[in-house]
């Protein structure tokens, strides 16, 4: 998963977390992750390569 090690996870209506996007460095998906859950009103994550929760963020 070279360049693109961090996974932003979105938690879906049946709570269930579901793969949004990717992204290189873990400043960017952090970012991504905020922006994400203001958009759609949902908890986000990121995961690290290997599956570790780095953050989570509450809309």
């Amino acid at each position: 998963m070279a360049g693109n090690q961090f996974q932003i996870q979105e938690l879906n209506p049946f709570l269930e977390w579901h793969l949004h996007a990717r992204a290189a460095s873990l400043e960017v998906a952090s970012e991504e992750a905020k922006r994400i859950a203001k958009m759609i009103g949902r908890k986000t994550r990121v995961l690290s390569e290997d599956g570790e929760v780095l953050t989570e963020v509450n809309p």
